[in-house]
């Protein structure tokens, strides 16, 4: 019973992460650009408050800085899924280890997919200019990768539940997110080509077609719609 609950929280954690940002498809040996936000300090001298509240920064509060590298492991599961991003800077190794549903990084770019045969790449620390090159991936399934990902625009408002849909886990309706599906009406829009893309990058083997994600996401939408929770267009009647 208290697992059950720890999963529900950590689910809903991980849709309120991925209802702000997508979390693209991307693996170990890919060449990534995470933005991560860095929060500016709000206290100047504590003793004084009109100088603290001066220096408060107008905005957000806080800055975007990019850090690009070679994702070189992968590892964890769920909220705790990490990755490992390795660069080189002024001639020095650096390496930072993200969380991937943190909510400290605004955004998640895949520059360039590398083709390796390796789940963790630690061999490339000792490692030096052309030995550490990793090769560009060209095959069928990164090119597919690449247009599912650049193929799907963040909705707006609030994702719905895609577990509604049958055959979509919670794991496949995080994926899902990570290629910027949030909503019944994406789904009940897919062409051919949608579905032959993100069936590949999720390596469905055909089961988006055979479960008839489409239809099914085309009643759920119509049901919603005839309860009133989701607004009709002007002119049209429920």
């Amino acid at each position: 019973m208290t697992t059950t609950i720890i999963l529900d929280i950590e689910r809903e954690q991980m849709r309120a992460v991925t209802a702000q940002r997508m979390v693209p498809e991307f693996a170990p040996g890919d060449t990534v650009k995470v933005m991560v936000k860095v929060f500016e300090s709000l206290e100047a001298d504590p003793k004084d408050k009109k100088r603290a509240k001066a220096s408060q920064p107008k905005g957000p509060g806080f800055r975007l800085q990019a850090y690009e590298g070679v994702v070189i492991a992968r590892s964890g599961a769920g909220l705790n899924e990490n990755f490992t991003v390795r660069k080189i800077s002024y001639g020095e190794g650096v390496e930072r280890v993200f969380p991937v549903h943190s909510p400290y990084i605004a955004a998640i770019e895949v520059l360039r997919r590398g083709k390796v045969r390796r789940a963790k790449l630690y061999y490339l620390r000792g490692r030096r200019g052309k030995s550490a090159r990793i090769f560009e991936r060209t095959d069928a399934r990164a090119k597919r990768l690449n247009a599912a990902f650049k193929g799907f625009k963040k909705p707006k408002g609030e994702p719905d539940n895609l577990t509604l849909i049958q055959g979509v886990s919670a794991e496949t309706a995080q994926r899902l997110a990570g290629l910027g599906v949030l909503k019944f009406e994406q789904i009940a829009n897919f062409s051919d080509e949608d579905i032959a893309n993100v069936d590949e990058t999720l390596g469905r083997g055909g089961r988006i077609e055979k479960d008839d994600w489409v239809g099914q996401a085309q009643r759920l939408l119509a049901e919603a719609v005839a309860a009133g929770e989701v607004p009709v267009a002007e002119g049209e009647t429920k």
